[in-house]
């Protein structure tokens, strides 16, 4: 993997009054965004879509893009005094407490469970009057055989960290590799798994490319939708780096690329809901003008 690795130093000129020298490395997990950052592969999602825009946005050259595990990563976050971040990671409160964030790069609708239509259907007894599953604990105390696919290196964010916590390790299959995703994905594709909690738009994706068909369905009080920031190491050369990215970040807002990273890889039926949280967003986090 050595010969992947770019060794650049990087010269800020003078961000917001001040003269910054750092290197920046970008810790990547996941093969196949590995090869798309460095513009050998079109996209395939909506993250590495998103992420794709701040990539090339920022000067060219300026980032050491390094193949790495997740647990390698945040060894490094916790050692170097050079600027390290990892794509797409969301905010839960041990990360908060540790780490510095990014303005949102990547927004997606709140995940959801999957079922094989050839299954079972679920028990009545684990929804709510509005359709919902009452919660994934409650699931597994009534399906107590059944198996949820789990990768322990992720966070899904406060919500359903919380849910899989409570749910006993005999009903997770666990998987840990260096395309999380299409790795859970497979797991539950071959029937290995009966659940599996995903987004909208990356089961979609799939669905483009193979005939099978899956039960959907909601998680009564799950948030709207999920934001993926970039997550780097807390020192100075960090927030110099975070700085200027933040400063693209809301250019990049502006641009209808944006809208398109993230509309393009979802069915029509989610597109107005997802362009609305864009605008709701983005109306947030950019000053009005004038």
């Amino acid at each position: 993997m050595g010969n992947y690795l770019i060794k650049v130093v990087w010269f800020l000129p003078c961000l917001l009054g001040g003269c910054y020298a750092f290197a920046v490395q970008l810790y990547v997990g996941d093969e196949n965004d590995f090869i798309i950052y460095q513009g050998l592969n079109p996209t395939t999602n909506i993250a590495n879509s998103t992420n794709s825009l701040i990539i090339n946005a920022l000067p060219s050259n300026k980032i050491t893009f390094v193949p790495a595990s997740y647990p390698r990563a945040l060894k490094a976050m916790r050692t170097s005094e050079e600027a390290v971040c990892i794509a797409n990671k969301v905010k839960n409160k041990s990360r908060l407490n540790e780490f510095l964030f990014s303005l949102p790069v990547s927004i997606y609708l709140s995940r959801r469970l999957y079922q094989h239509a050839t299954e079972q259907p679920l028990s009545e007894f684990i929804f709510t009057e509005e359709g919902e599953i009452k919660s994934l604990p409650e699931l597994f105390d009534l399906h107590t055989d059944a198996l949820i696919v789990f990768t322990p290196t992720m966070s899904y964010g406060p919500f359903f960290d919380k849910q899989f916590a409570n749910i006993a390790r005999e009903n997770k299959v666990y998987r840990v590799g260096s395309n999380p995703y299409d790795d859970m994905y497979n797991l539950f594709r071959s029937k290995r798994a009966d659940f599996l909690l995903g987004y909208p738009a990356e089961v979609y994706r799939r669905l483009q490319e193979e005939q099978v068909a899956y039960r959907e369905y909601h998680v009564a009080n799950a948030p709207r939708y999920i934001i993926g920031y970039w997550m780097c190491n807390n020192n100075e050369s960090s927030k110099a780096f975070l700085a200027l990215f933040n400063s693209l970040m809301v250019q990049i807002y502006k641009q209808a690329s944006f809208y398109d990273a993230h509309l393009q890889w979802l069915p029509k039926t989610s597109q107005k809901q997802t362009n609305a949280y864009l605008d709701e967003l983005i109306r947030l986090l950019t000053p009005a003008e004038n």
